[in-house]
């Protein structure tokens, strides 16, 4: 079978993971859109877009260092181009455009199949184009928006896309996220299909060094959404008893979220690093981290949490959304519950206490040793790829 899979840089250190396994059964075509906002997310590093063109080879994009890295991920494709957005706008003109480039380079193959790994507004200048196309599978990472995120650019998308008459496909990474898309979207009709998120192959340390800790870690995108403020709050019963732990919290802040300086003061033990940080440098952060904190308000499946079980590192994480899907507690991580900076203290209390997170971390590195993405996708493959029916 043929198959289109169209990504974007803000996935793709998770599209790789997908690539690596689509490519070894079907024929697979791969666009990975990218636009000036996104041309330096996740594993991606693109200094500058190719000027006047819609679509673009990896080596015309890539930095050379990326290319190397991401080279393995590509070979073995039909083909990899980049879809290439100069607007900064979700939809416009230029979208319309690169979607009929789209449109053009499939033409001579056809696939029977289209996978979107996530959609937005730039993506519904592809809709026309799906109507003869067999089967259409359709990633959905947040089936409602998180707390502080809704918006009109995410309900359209849905609305056209779910309305059109086509073969339809629904792909969740969590457990969770399948059954709140069914619980809000009870008359949208497509076989719900679930693909259990593994750690990022990306990331993954060429061999198990151990590191010794230097201080606790928050990292990733900072929204309302994520907790930052309890973690602070909980961070200061943290420093009563550990008086020379270190807390770095490093990412960027997202919809005009600014973190609440009351909960820092004059504390020294706080780093916040709040701008974009590349790969490398996060790499280096996670590496050198005792633990990671995740002490999100909701959540579905999280791709913080598994760049840093790519890496070894255990998570402490409320027990919301799916993280106890992939947390187990008291063996990979510790769970707590959502918005209680007391209860969170204690549980990182009880990591740093005798380095108990290292007995943690031992046994995530055990279960990172028997999973694989390949495994997640059989059912998938088997029953939907294998056949043009």
């Amino acid at each position: 079978m043929t198959v289109a899979y169209y990504t974007s840089t803000f996935f793709l250190d998770l599209s790789l993971d997908v690539i690596n396994v689509l490519k070894q059964h079907v024929n697979l075509h791969v666009f990975i859109e990218v636009t000036t906002a996104s041309k330096n997310a996740t594993v991606a590093n693109i200094s500058e877009l190719p000027a006047n063109k819609l679509l673009a080879e990896p080596n015309e994009v890539l930095s050379a260092d990326a290319l190397q890295k991401l080279a393995p991920y590509f070979e073995g494709t039909a083909s990899t181009q980049f879809v290439i957005h100069s607007h900064p706008s979700g939809f416009s003109w230029s979208t319309i455009k690169a979607s009929r480039a789209v449109y053009n380079f499939m033409k001579p193959f056809k696939p029977s199949a289209f996978y979107f790994e996530g959609y937005t507004l730039r993506t519904v200048g592809l809709l026309p184009y799906l109507l003869g196309i067999k089967k259409v599978f359709l990633t959905i990472h947040d089936p409602i928006p998180h707390t502080g995120e809704g918006s009109w650019k995410i309900s359209m998308p849905n609305y056209m896309f779910f309305k059109l008459p086509l073969k339809r496909f629904f792909v969740f990474y969590s457990e969770f996220a399948r059954q709140l898309f069914i619980k809000n979207y009870a008359g949208v009709t497509g076989e719900k299909l679930l693909i259990a998120m593994k750690p990022y192959s990306y990331f993954k340390l060429p061999s198990v060094t151990e590191i010794n800790g230097e201080y606790i870690l928050f990292f990733g995108r900072i929204s309302a959404y994520k907790g930052v403020d309890v973690l602070l709050q909980a961070m200061q019963q943290v420093f009563e008893e550990y008086k020379n732990e270190k807390l770095i919290i490093a990412g960027k802040s997202a919809n005009g979220f600014v973190i609440n300086d009351k909960h820092i003061g004059t504390n020294s033990n706080v780093e916040i690093i709040n701008r974009y940080i590349d790969n490398k440098e996060l790499v280096d952060l996670i590496s050198r981290a005792k633990f990671i904190v995740c002490p999100y308000l909701d959540a579905t499946q999280s791709g913080v949490l598994m760049t840093a079980f790519a890496l070894n590192k255990t998570v402490i994480a409320s027990d919301v959304g799916s993280f106890p899907e992939f947390i187990t507690d008291n063996y990979n991580g510790l769970l707590v519950p959502p918005s209680n900076p007391t209860l969170l203290a204690d549980a990182i209390q009880r990591a740093l206490k005798d380095d108990y997170y290292k007995t943690l971390q031992a046994n995530l590195v055990q279960q990172n040793n028997q999973t694989s993405w390949q495994n997640s996708f059989a059912k998938l493959i088997n029953n939907h790829l294998k056949h043009n029916e």
